[in-house]
This record gives structure tokens, sequence and C-alpha cells, in this order.
């Protein structure tokens, strides 16, 4: 019991009295506009709505942490509980000081060099080619029903279909609204609401439809067509595939069996291949983000088995040190200093845009189970591991989707979407901002 009731590795009352500090320190407005400042109250308030939301029966299995982090911070100032001052020190700690150049390297990084390279290689044609055919097809199929419901169809594709692709609000929409504002010129701040409003409507559809294609599943095994549900975890409708127990262990790896040196082993190794990327972004021609570089690189380096493999562990422990403390921290940063919960407000009243947004959760699932099932996969399994696993809100929404969906043995496959899936998703995003916006 002593051990669940701890919030950042402290008691709860320990935890308590620097909550306080922070409350009291913000209230006197003694909080320094600079990095310190921005790290002691998002930080602490982050770890905080996260640890609560993860604490609450059943809804912690759908991902209430994270939608408390981003919304409930900005609430505050909305109402005037925190003052105005506090969003100002988010917004300089976020955008000021580029945060997100430390974060955004030390996500994408690692999350590939740690996987599985069996996995990484063998999914082949059989899993990642229906996946990117899935981002294309959806993305593309969202933006004629945007434009025939005079959304546009480029904005549809950017601002609906591409961060809720993208898996999630740190490794797609922050990204992508730095991408979209060097192309079009226009304010990443204000992109990134948008973007962000996107990915919390999607992520609700798929932990819906999850449950619903679950008991449907069950009800109707061949609807349709046979084979349209897999049970006892098979996914292939002709062969089984067994998710070994190296590749289960890879994915579910605690994140607190770690050392120091592993992390700065990890954190050295991010920036190396951070500054090799800007490298080749200026000296290649074709104007890429340098962020698509960085996959590039991490990808190649573990598909040629360049590194060693204990290498590879400790650049994942360095993402799963950003991703438990630095996301929510993250999140708290967006919800304060970004997402101005009136214009998120007058994002939600626009039934354009959340039917767009709902429209394109349901077209990527169908989009998804069709080319799977072509490719051998039972539909439901298919619809789930291409299509909520692209649509979910990364980690969390994998958890959530699958838990949703009873079927966890398809963590592996979700964790690839979330993934390589993600980084595909904002190169062919970087593609088509780089030909449709103009400054």
């Amino acid at each position: 019991m002593g051990n669940k009731l701890r919030i950042g590795g402290m008691s709860i009352p320990v935890f308590l009295v620097i909550v306080i500090c922070t409350v009291a320190a913000v209230e006197l407005k003694l909080v320094p506009n600079k990095m310190g400042g921005g790290f002691s109250i998002c930080l602490v308030l982050g770890v905080a709505l996260m640890w609560i939301g993860d604490h609450v029966p059943v809804l912690k299995d759908y991902g209430l942490g994270t939608v408390l982090t981003v919304l409930v911070p900005s609430y505050l100032v909305y109402i005037g509980v925190l003052p105005e001052s506090t969003a100002t020190i988010a917004k300089n700690f976020f955008s000021g000081y580029d945060f997100t150049s430390f974060l955004v390297p030390g996500l994408l990084v690692g999350s590939i060099l740690a996987m599985n390279r069996k996995t990484l290689i063998n999914a082949g044609t059989r899993f990642i080619l229906p996946m990117i055919l899935t981002i294309i097809i959806a993305t593309a199929a969202s933006g004629a029903v945007g434009a025939v419901m005079g959304y546009g169809f480029v904005n549809t594709m950017l601002n609906v279909a591409g961060p809720i692709l993208g898996s999630g609000v740190s490794a797609s929409a922050v990204p992508l609204s730095e991408i979209y504002a060097n192309y079009g010129g226009g304010n990443k701040e204000v992109i990134l609401t948008t973007l962000t409003s996107s990915v919390m409507v999607a992520n609700v559809c798929t932990i819906l439809i999850a449950c619903f294609l679950a008991a449907f599943g069950k009800k109707h095994p061949d609807f349709l067509v046979r084979g349209f549900a897999g049970s006892n975890g098979r996914l292939l409708r002709n062969e089984e595939v067994n998710i070994s127990d190296q590749e289960k262990e890879q994915v579910t790896k605690n994140p607190n069996e770690t050392t120091f040196s592993a992390l700065q082993t990890g954190f050295i190794l991010t920036c190396g291949i951070y500054l090799a990327s800007r490298i080749l972004a200026k000296y290649i021609p074709g104007g890429l983000h340098f962020y698509l570089f960085m996959i590039v690189i991490a990808v190649a380096l573990k598909v040629g088995n360049l590194l060693s493999e204990d290498v590879c562990q400790a650049s994942g422990a360095w993402t799963n040190f950003m991703a438990k403390i630095m996301t929510p921290c993250t999140l708290c940063a967006i919800s304060l200093g970004v997402l101005k919960l009136k214009s998120v407000i007058e994002l939600f009243g626009n039934p354009v845009f959340l039917v767009l947004c709902v429209l394109c959760v349901v077209v990527t699932t169908i989009v998804s189970g069709t080319l799977c099932y072509l490719f051998g996969f039972y539909f439901i399994e298919g619809a789930i591991m291409a299509g909520l696993g692209l649509a979910d809100m990364g980690g969390t929404g994998d958890v959530a989707v699958l838990s949703a969906a009873n079927r966890m043995e398809l963590l592996p496959f979700l964790t690839i979407c979330s993934r390589i899936g993600g980084a595909i998703n904002m190169a062919w995003l970087t593609f088509v901002a780089a030909h449709f916006l103009v400054k």
C-alpha cells in the first residue's frame, strides 16, 4: 500500500508540502520567469494531475491522467484560480526557451533504438505496408470529406488527420506545429491549439470504437466476411503469429530499472543524433525537417545493428525518463501557456470540426481493417493495430485502447504504430506542408 500511495517517488505528505510551496509562490508572484520557474510550476502540477488521473478507478484505463494534465491547468487560468503570470511563465518555458528541442529528440531516438530489432525487421510488408497505406489513404479521404464540408482539403489533412494519426501531443502535435509554422509562416502556438484539440477528440473516439469492436466481434466473428474477428490471440487468418516473451519484455520493460550511467549514455547518443540530423537537414536538398533525419538515422543504426544492445537500451532508458517525467511537465506547459481554453471551446463548438475529427478516426479504422485483412490479418485485429494504434494518444492511448478492446497481446504492434507510424506520418505531412503551405 505504501508503494502505491507515492507521488513522484515520495510520500503524499512530502509531495503536498511541495505543492503548497509551489502554489504559494505562484499566488505571491515569486516564481521567476526563467527556466527554473517554468520547470517548478509545470513539473509539480503536471505530475500531480497525471497521478490523480492514473489513480481513478476505471477512468485511469482510458487516459484520464493525460486528459487532466492537458485541460485542468488551462481551466484554472481561465477561471482565475491561477494568475495570468503563470501562463506567461509557462509560455516562455515552452516556447521562448525552446524546451521542445530538448524533449522531442529524447522521445524519438530512444523509442526506435530500444525496439526489438527482430520485431522491427520482421514486421515487413505484412504490417508496415498496410499501416503506411492507411496513413496516406485515411489522410486523403479525411481531406476529401473536409473539402465537401467546407473545411478545406489541405486544411483537414494538416490540422485534423495529421495530428490524429501522429500518436499524441508531444510526439505529433508539438513537432507538427513547428513544421507547419516553418513552411506556412503562421503562429505555432495558435496552430498547436488546433492540433491538440484534434488529438483530444480522437483519443476519446478510439476508446469508444475499441469497446464497440470488441463487443461486436465477439458476437459476430464472421460478420460480412470469414475471419472478421480473431480469438485466443490469433492475428493472421491462415497462421498464428506468436509474440515472443522477449518482445513482450522489450515493450513492457520497467522504466525504473536503469542506472545513471545508462541515462548519461542515452542522453549523449541523443545529442549526437540530434546534431547529425541538423547537419543533414542543412546540406541535403529538399528542405526536410531535421526531425525526419533523426528518425532515419535511428532506424538505420538499429536495422544495421551498428550499435551494441546495451547502448540501444541505454537510449531507451533516456526515452523512458523523458516520457515518464518530462511528458507530464510538457503537457502542463502546453495547457498553461499555449492551450487557450477559450479558443478550444470555440473549436469544440464548431460542429464541422468535431464531425471531421470523429470521421477521421472512423475512416482510419475501416481503411486499416480492410487493408490488414487483405494482407492476411483478421479485420478487427488489423483495425485496432494499424487504425486505432495510429489515432490514439501514443503510449497512454495504446494501453487505453487495448484495455477497452481486451486485446493487450497487440501491444507490440501498437508500439510500432506509435513509433514508426508516427514517424512516417510526420514525414508524409512534411511533404504536404512543404508543397501546399506558403508563407
